[in-house]
């Protein structure tokens, strides 16, 4: 299942229009991370599984930490040591090019690759419900962790988080259609219910007053 993952200063702006005016631009390709050499280029950690996307972009939108974003005109792009430099209008000194520090550079929705059959985008599964095949409700997706083996769910949030492979015996179906994940967890991988814990115990405690 692959993912991409796919406030500025006033020079490089096509348009001064916030973040949520600016909906169809919410598909992160990559993160600022650092600016690279004295005339404005900034190093981009790619969080796309297709990094030639980049020599054809003319526009991106980066957002900062708070949300706000703004649409910018790119001037050039080029691969260096498995992450993109970045250059923008208007960006010509690293003085410029610091304050984007961890923005994130988004494209949008509508640039999306196609992905082949049954691979999804992180964002298209962000909010599904996982449930089993009984129906039963495990709770929403709300992040995907990276992995070299495999990728990992993560379901819930706090002491209800749930951490489930995303392989094909732990993963049944994905219907985006009806916003649902449908899993079969192997034993061990569902924290165990409080009332079943109680039911063991008063039933060991039986057994031993027997």
């Amino acid at each position: 299942m692959l993912p991409d993952a796919e406030a500025m200063p006033k020079p490089g702006v096509v348009n001064n229009t916030r973040m949520s005016n600016l909906p169809e631009w919410d598909l992160t390709v990559g993160e600022i991370v650092a600016p690279f050499g004295l005339a404005g280029e900034m190093k981009v950690r790619l969080e796309t599984d297709f990094p030639d996307r980049f020599s054809r972009l003319k526009q991106v939108c980066v957002r900062s930490l708070n949300g706000d974003g703004k649409l910018c005109t790119v001037t050039g792009t080029r691969q260096h040591k498995g992450q993109v430099l970045l250059k923008l209008l208007g960006i010509t000194r690293i003085e410029e090019a610091e304050p984007l520090r961890n923005y994130l550079v988004q494209i949008r929705t509508a640039e999306a690759v196609e992905l082949p059959e049954n691979e999804f985008y992180i964002h298209s599964l962000i909010g599904c419900d996982v449930i089993l095949e009984d129906g039963s409700k495990l709770g929403p997706l709300t992040s995907i962790l990276r992995g070299i083996a495999n990728d990992v769910y993560v379901v819930g949030s706090g002491k209800s988080e749930i951490l489930l492979p995303v392989i094909k015996d732990v993963v049944k179906r994905v219907d985006l259609e009806s916003r649902i994940i449908v899993v079969t967890p192997t034993p061990g991988l569902l924290p165990t219910d409080p009332a079943d814990e109680i039911a063991r115990s008063e039933k060991g405690n039986d057994s031993e007053g027997d």
